[in-house]
């Protein structure tokens, strides 16, 4: 039988439904990296909670051989970023080749609104050969409900950012002279 484009995707889609309402696929909210990584047969390919993506970040803030890399478009951007991020638009024509562009020996912690753009962007990163990326679980929206600094405004614009000391000042804040810094608790 010869499977058209269509039917594959209703196929997977169908699936991962199945999967998810008997509780073989777990919650996105609900999977650690480590968890989400095994999941993903012996790659490093993974979902990461927000909290440990926090984590991630705060361990890495200064790390050059670490990218924050946010897929949604340049308007979603400029409503809401997280600190330290860059853009790469996964909706534009050019996405695959501005991804073929990246170093590949960079660990990437991509995200978008709700991890769904993302999870597709890093199978084609997995397919391009990147083999160090995080898939942040829930995306911004989830990082927002749990309180996490974020930025206004475009990423190379004028913005204001609220940040968490997981850094002092990213490389992305330096410089800034509208960087609101969040008192530690």
């Amino acid at each position: 039988m010869r499977w058209t484009a269509r039917a594959k995707a209703f196929s997977v889609v169908a699936a991962t439904l199945i999967l998810t309402s008997f509780g073989i696929v777990g919650s996105v909210g609900e999977v650690g990296e480590d968890e989400a990584t095994e999941a993903i047969e012996g790659t490093s390919f993974g979902l990461i909670a927000a909290e440990d993506a926090l984590e991630l970040l705060r361990a890495k803030a200064n790390d050059p051989g670490f990218v924050l890399l946010d897929v949604r478009t340049p308007a979603e951007v400029a409503a809401a970023h997280i600190p330290g991020a860059s853009q790469l638009d996964f909706r534009d024509p050019a996405f695959v080749d501005a991804l073929r562009k990246l170093d590949r020996d960079v660990t990437y912690l991509i995200y978008c609104r709700t991890a769904n753009r993302t999870g597709q962007a890093w199978r084609i990163m997995g397919d391009l050969g990147f083999d160090k990326v995080y898939d942040l679980g829930g995306g911004i929206t989830r990082w927002i409900e749990l309180g996490y600094p974020v930025c206004v405004g475009e990423i190379d614009g004028d913005h204001v950012c609220q940040v968490e000391a997981y850094a002092e000042r990213t490389s992305h804040d330096a410089g800034h002279d509208d960087v609101e810094t969040a008192p530690r608790t």
